[in-house]
């Protein structure tokens, strides 16, 4: 732990919260406030066996251990974790390609050899074993990564570590509850890698959680994490994450939460039924048609906000599951969206998580027409559909993950490439006039300058990263065209002076 960070927070423990971070000093926004390598790198849970080097699909197997999946262009991966295999003779070649899942709590347990002060670190780490047991997520963890590994007699212990189903469980327990996804890594020769990876980050994930988060975590190329404070941060604050979906309604991201980080969130979005105005959870009310319904989770009930009628929850479920089954199953057709957001917002509301869903896929179906289509062709309709959608989802994020956000920046830059291409088809036609142009351009530049701020953070090898580097090509171009316009507007006010001029000296002629 870099003296950086010690300097301006510090990990303190309560009953309530176990241990947590909170701020020295006050934290201004976008200041780095962690940098942390990760203890631990491995596949996701479930993921398709690849190269135990960068995570590309493997086609062959480690010449030098004989177990371990290699990509063609990897010629070796980890030297303590080859030397393991290699060693353990009494382990069948195919296991690791049989029981991929086994690959991160393997290397869980190779950190015991390679740094025991760091297994402590892991160890220490919170597991909710006591929580877990007999759930469904404990026994799916003993059928596949458990089972084959105590049937090995090369896992019954490492050194002087005794290797039992316990400790197996709670390492399990400690990467589901305690991991990070990495993006865009890259393995150590610097190649990309396609397949998504998770960390271990022991000091990162001492974040406290809060659906409204303060801190923003960008993880670079050779998977190391940095934290950012994403709002301005005061002396004594402790430093939340969103370990759910900013988009997620209230009911979706408590059963989340409750699942997968075994507690219930109690913080003032959860606590208020309407989530600060954006009704994410709320549902027309069937009695007055005109009031919605509202989500109210401590007891749990549905409530109109104007009638008071409680709406049952068998109905509740049912236009829930149809809703979610809708938009889950419908193809990735702009007319079928359309009639799934049409009817879900009538029995919904238009803000609802589940029809902002299928908005997000319509507006990405948007895009790739609008991509299709030269610039003079692109369907208006379309791009003013795709610019409705951007505001629509620009308003609610602005409210539910204020401050530097991923997803606000790409929305925002969404926005400007609808509101540019928009404008000057508008333009084009004849419907605004060049000053009418010239104001959207220069609010598109304000959006797009807007997005950059907020993705700079962001790794080139991300997708959030290449989209980076494309915006600032597009602002560099954006700006030229601001000033051709600008060009524009001057020549048409001599123009019409001239023609002014013309006008009056016929005039003074004719009499």
């Amino acid at each position: 732990m870099g003296s950086h960070f010690e300097n301006i927070c510090e990990i303190r423990k309560s009953d309530q919260l176990g241990r947590f971070l909170s701020a020295k000093r006050h934290i201004k926004p976008g200041e780095m406030i962690l940098s942390e390598e990760p203890i631990i790198v491995g596949p996701y849970w479930d993921a398709d066996i690849s190269c135990l080097n960068c995570l590309r699909s493997a086609t062959r197997t480690c010449k030098r251990c004989l177990k371990a999946p290699l990509c063609r262009d990897c010629s070796g991966h980890d030297a303590a974790e080859c030397n393991f295999y290699e060693q353990a003779t009494n382990l069948s070649k195919n296991f690791l390609f049989d029981h991929f899942n086994t690959v991160t709590p393997i290397r869980c347990l190779l950190l015991y050899r390679r740094d025991k002060a760091k297994f402590q670190q892991m160890m220490e780490m919170e597991s909710h074993c006591e929580k877990r047991k007999g759930t469904e997520i404990w026994n799916i963890h003993q059928q596949y990564v458990v089972e084959p590994l105590m049937c090995e007699a090369a896992f019954h212990a490492l050194d002087d570590l005794e290797i039992n189903a316990d400790l197996l469980q709670q390492i399990c327990g400690i990467l589901d509850v305690n991991t990070f996804e990495i993006r865009g890594n890259m393995d150590s020769q610097g190649v990309q890698m396609n397949n998504l990876a998770r960390g271990l980050y022991p000091c990162t994930s001492l974040m406290t959680h809060n659906c409204q988060t303060n801190t923003l975590i960008a993880v670079d190329g050779m998977s190391k994490l940095r934290l950012y404070a994403s709002v301005s941060i005061n002396a004594g604050d402790l430093l939340y994450y969103n370990y759910t979906r900013v988009l997620f309604s209230t009911f979706e991201r408590q059963t989340h939460l409750e699942k997968g980080k075994y507690f219930i969130c109690t913080c003032s979005r959860c606590k208020d039924p309407t989530e600060f105005g954006t009704h994410l959870s709320s549902i027309k009310c069937t009695e007055c048609n005109t009031g919605l319904c509202l989500f109210y989770d401590q007891v749990p009930k549905w409530e109109c906000n104007v009638c008071g009628y409680q709406m049952a929850r068998e109905y509740v479920n049912r236009v829930m599951c149809e809703a979610r089954e809708d938009v889950s199953s419908c193809a990735l057709d702009i007319r079928i969206l359309e009639k799934v957001i049409g009817k879900h917002s009538k029995t919904l509301n238009p803000h609802h998580s589940l029809v902002l869903e299928a908005k997000q896929s319509l507006a990405g179906e948007l895009r790739s027409l609008c991509m299709s289509y030269d610039t003079q062709n692109v369907p208006r309709q379309a791009l003013k559909r795709r610019l409705e959608l951007c505001e629509e989802m620009l308003t609610i994020l602005r409210v539910l993950d204020p401050g530097i956000s991923r997803l606000t920046g790409i929305a925002l830059y969404e926005y400007q490439a609808a509101l540019v291409e928009l404008s000057r088809r508008n333009h084009d036609t004849g419907e605004i006039t060049t000053l009418d142009l010239q104001t959207s351009l220069k609010t598109a530049e304000s959006a797009l300058k807007e997005a950059i701020s907020m993705l700079l953070f962001e790794h080139p090898t991300t997708p959030e990263g290449h989209l980076t580097k494309k915006a600032m090509c597009e602002l560099k171009t954006l700006r030229e065209d601001v000033q051709n316009v600008q060009a524009m507007i001057e020549d048409e006010q001599t123009l019409q002076k001239y023609c002014f001029k013309g006008t009056s000296i016929v005039k003074k002629y004719k009499k």
